[in-house]
């Protein structure tokens, strides 16, 4: 069985996604657990803001593609 690493550029999928949000939001912990100042606050909360913008593009990205392929695969339905 091989495991691809989540694409950050080129997002495939949702689990795509759904690793990079929890692998930012891991590091946002370990970072506050480690360190938590009022700038230290201000910089994860734009390291989010980023994350979730992106994951925005991505979802956007990945519907858009599913679309295009699906009308290039249409078929006629069964009962024909």
């Amino acid at each position: 069985m091989s495991v691809r690493l989540p694409s950050v550029r080129h997002p495939r999928s949702f689990y795509d996604v759904f690793g990079v949000v929890a692998a930012a939001v891991t590091i946002m912990a370990l970072v506050l657990a480690v360190r938590y100042g009022s700038v230290v606050r201000l910089e994860m909360a734009a390291f989010m803001t980023v994350v979730f913008l992106w994951a925005g593009w991505a979802i956007e990205r990945i519907l858009a593609e599913s679309k295009d392929r699906a009308r290039t695969q249409r078929r006629d339905p069964p009962w024909n």
